[in-house]
Order: structure tokens, then C-alpha cells, then sequence
């Protein structure tokens, strides 16, 4: 028997009105639209930023209007009446699909969608939302007591539990960043970038890309590769939303399309394995403003800058750029080659990660991850200074030769040297690779600058007989 408040309350929710015709002896049905209008706000109908959504307990989903026509048939199924049925394919077609004043006239959401500010984070799996922030411990509130609706899609389909510090050492994926690391300060600049990423709070101030790199670059721009920087991007996919770039292939100062991969949910940008003369420069404008998404045959939609995704970019090569621009725009990290080509993070955890993992492996690693933006919130980014990879990026971004010159010519404090000089001995000393620089003259400049700031040097810029020159301080 059916329960009678179930009845009641469904009866409540018609959107038709009932008659009976006594010319053809039946009962004959005509859809009320204002009742029609007002059915599809209680079951949680609402319009946000021109797109049709559905709220229930505080997650939200968008929707199409095939899906309402969907819905309301669904309703009008659970009555059993052939004839209500029929009139509503007939006239629910049009008022739903082909006329579209009704869901136009939906009202517009009154919940913010939950976003995480400078000191706060959340993260929502299926047994609640985490709630992240410095110095305190987790906390899992339910989806009816956060102050903003979740994005269904948002939703990690796995259920977070608290683990205790001992248990956290034994994850894999905790072990696979610690072996990846050379110390435990570089430890922590690796999980303060992973934090950074995982935040969904964006400061204009601070307009920041994460490059992650190799330790050990080869100076003749012979790359190794096979670090596991590609295997920490995808750890950060299993946890917020992601939109992937080949590094190679993309154009990001000439196709208008470059971005039709991200949607308004999307929290990092990917861009994979950019080459040597990758334009990083390109990214500003996206890095720093409101980033316009032209998709082919849609019109152009344009994220606004503390809703717009965060840019992670992996390579093998060191990314030019010496500049304040540059230096405030980026954070490198780099990962030690203790993995390469001949040893993958296969052969010492018996397991491709992600696939095949125990329950308990998934809880140890979102765990980590929690941990990874406590410490970004309380922290900061951590930058690790090691002199060794720095000399390293140097010799890649100039040339090992040059850094060997100067070294040993042209390094003195308070002697005025001059730039001819040191382009002439380069070209005498190691030949015709360096020829073109008798074409290129501002190369030499830039080279001297980058030299002058890896030995914390000040160098003022003058005039000799054989033009222009420049002398080191300290």
C-alpha cells in the first residue's frame, strides 16, 4: 500500500489541472505553467550565471533542458495515467524544449558556490567536506552546514578518514615525494608547491606558475627525463579538477583557442613537457587577469581572475626569463633523478600508482595530500635554494663555456671589463657555435646579467675604447 504522506505531498506538486468531458466520457488533463514554473523551483531548479542548475543539500549540478523534460516526465510516470502521460509529451515539448520562457523564468541561485579563501580550504568527498586550515586539524562537516553549494562533478568519490602521523610515512605516494627530494627542506618546498596547487584561492599579488624540473639538467640540453614530475601532477588530478596541455603542440601567444580545454570548474592548468624556447611569456596576461575561454562555435566566456585555474608546467630544460616579470611570475621546484628511464617508481612500490590501490593506500595518500595544503596555508611557498641545480639552470640557460670563461677572465671585482671582450675569447676559445653571437650582441648582456645574479653580483654598465662595458661589485 502506498504511504499516504508520500501520496499527499506528490499530489501537492501537480502542475496540471484535471477535467472531466463528459462529450467523450474521460478525464482529460492541461498543464498549468506558472504551477509547472513554481514545481520546478521546489525540486531545486535555479538559474546561476546563465546556466540551469539543480541544488539538493547543498550540491549542485548543471542541467540541460532535456534533462527537466526528463524529470517532470519521470513525475508524471509515477501517477500510472496513460492519457496524463501522453499530454504531457506533447505539450511538455514545447514549453520545455522548443519554448524556453519557463526555465529562463526560473529564479536565480541565492547559495554562493563554495569557494576556499587565503586561510581556508575545503576539499569534498563522498562522506563530507574537509575543512584544511594552518595549525589546526581536519575537520569533515556535512554538505548542509557548508556556507556555499559543491559542484556534484567536484565530488571525490572516496571517503576521507583521519590517520595517525605514523601511518602517514607509510603511503606510497609520501615515500615516492620523499625519494624524489633531496632533504627535508626540500621535502617541504615540494608539498608547499603541491599545496599552493591544491588551494583554490588565487591572490592578484601573487600570480604564480609552478615549474617543476629536472635536478640533474644536462648542460648541452641533452635532457633525462622520468623524474615523476608528470606522476605529481597526476597525484593533484586525483584531487581537483585538471585541464591537460602537450607542452610541444600548444600555441599560447597566437591560437585564440588555446584554453577551450577549461571549464569554470577547472582549478590547474597542465601544460606538459614545453620545450627549450618555450614562450612563458605568453602566460602573463592569463597568469595575471581574467582569462577569456573561446571555444569553437560557442561564444567566448571569460573566468574572472580569483576563479580561473592555476598553471603547473613540467620540462626538461630550464625556461628562460631573467627578469622581475619573470621571477615573480614563476616558482621552481625540481626533483632529484633518483627515478629515470632505468628506474620508475614501479620497481620499488611493485605497482603502477593509482591503479590497483588498496582502500587504505587512498586514504595514506589523500591524507598527505591534506597535509600538503595545511602546510602551503601556514607557510607559505618554501623555496629551496640549492647552489648546485642553480649553477646548473646557469650553464643551461647560457652556456657552460661562458660560465668557464668568466670564471676564469672575467669574474675580478671593481675591473672594468667590456662585453667585446668576452664574446671574442668565447668565439677563440671554443669556435663556431659561437658565431652567431657576432650577429647578437644582446646576448652577451643578458649572459653577463644571469652570471652577476647567480654570484650575488652588482654590475654597472660603462664605456671603453672598445665599447661598452661593465664592472662587478659586491
Amino acid at each position: 500500500m502506498e504511504d499516504l504522506n508520500h501520496t499527499a505531498k506528490r499530489e501537492g506538486k501537480k502542475f496540471w489541472s484535471e477535467f472531466y468531458n463528459h462529450r467523450y466520457s474521460r478525464n482529460e488533463y492541461q498543464l498549468n505553467e506558472p504551477e509547472l514554473r513554481t514545481f520546478l523551483q521546489d525540486e531545486g531548479f535555479r538559474i546561476f550565471k546563465n546556466n540551469v542548475i539543480r541544488l539538493a543539500g547543498n550540491i549542485s549540478e548543471k542541467i540541460s533542458p532535456e534533462d527537466i523534460f526528463l524529470h517532470c516526465l519521470k513525475f508524471i510516470e509515477s501517477f500510472g495515467d496513460p492519457e496524463l502521460e501522453a499530454i504531457f509529451l506533447k505539450r511538455g515539448e514545447t514549453l520545455l524544449l522548443k519554448s524556453r520562457a519557463i526555465i529562463l523564468g526560473l529564479s536565480q541561485c541565492e547559495i554562493p558556490p563554495l569557494r576556499d579563501s587565503e586561510n581556508l580550504s575545503y576539499k569534498c568527498y563522498k562522506n563530507g567536506i574537509v575543512v584544511v586550515e594552518k595549525d589546526q586539524d581536519f575537520k569533515i562537516i556535512p554538505y548542509e552546514d557548508a556556507p556555499g553549494f559543491v559542484w556534484e562533478n567536484l565530488i571525490i568519490k572516496r571517503d576521507f578518514k583521519l590517520v595517525s602521523e605514523e601511518q602517514l610515512g607509510k603511503g606510497d605516494f609520501s615515500n615516492f615525494v620523499e625519494n624524489v627530494t633531496n632533504n627535508e627542506e626540500h621535502f617541504d618546498s615540494v608539498c608547499s608547491a603541491l599545496g599552493y596547487l591544491l588551494h583554490g584561492h588565487k591572490d592578484q599579488r601573487k600570480p604564480i606558475a609552478i615549474l617543476i624540473n629536472d635536478e640533474n639538467i644536462i648542460d648541452e640540453g641533452k635532457p633525462e627525463g622520468g623524474s615523476g614530475k608528470g606522476l605529481l601532477v597526476k597525484g593533484l588530478s586525483k584531487i581537483v579538477e585538471k585541464a591537460s596541455y602537450n607542452g610541444k603542440n600548444a600555441d599560447f601567444t597566437k591560437d585564440k583557442f588555446a584554453y577551450q580545454n577549461v571549464r569554470d570548474t577547472t582549478q590547474i592548468l597542465f601544460i606538459d613537457d614545453v620545450p627549450r624556447n618555450f614562450n612563458f611569456e605568453a602566460l602573463f596576461s592569463a597568469l595575471t587577469d581574467d582569462l577569456p575561454v573561446e571555444k569553437k562555435h560557442q561564444q567566448t566566456i571569460v573566468l574572472p581572475f580569483e576563479e580561473s585555474p592555476k598553471f603547473v608546467i613540467t620540462t626538461n630544460y630550464t625556461i628562460n626569463g631573467n627578469s622581475s616579470s619573470y621571477k615573480r611570475r614563476r616558482f621552481d621546484i625540481f626533483l632529484n633523478n633518483f627515478y629515470n628511464a632505468e628506474h620508475t617508481p614501479t620497481d620499488d612500490f611493485g605497482k603502477e600508482f593509482f591503479h590497483g590501490w588498496s582502500e587504505n593506500e587512498w586514504q595514506l595518500f589523500d591524507y598527505f595530500m591534506m597535509t600538503c595544503l595545511r602546510l602551503y596555508l601556514a607557510l607559505g611557498l618554501r623555496r629551496y635554494d640549492d647552489r648546485t641545480w642553480a649553477l646548473k639552470m646557469l650553464k643551461n640557460e647560457t652556456s657552460a663555456d661562458f660560465v668557464e670563461l668568466m670564471d676564469e677572465q672575467f669574474s675580478e671585482k671593481m675591473i672594468q671589463y667590456d662585453y667585446a671582450s668576452v664574446r671574442q675569447n668565447l668565439i677563440m676559445r671554443y669556435g663556431e657555435k659561437y658565431y652567431f653571437l657576432n650577429k647578437d650582441y644582446k646576448t652577451i648582456v643578458d649572459w653577463v646579467s644571469r652570471y652577476a645574479s647567480f654570484n650575488g653580483l652588482i654590475f654597472k654598465k660603462g664605456r671603453k675604447t672598445k665599447g661598452i662595458s661593465f664592472t662587478f661589485k659586491l
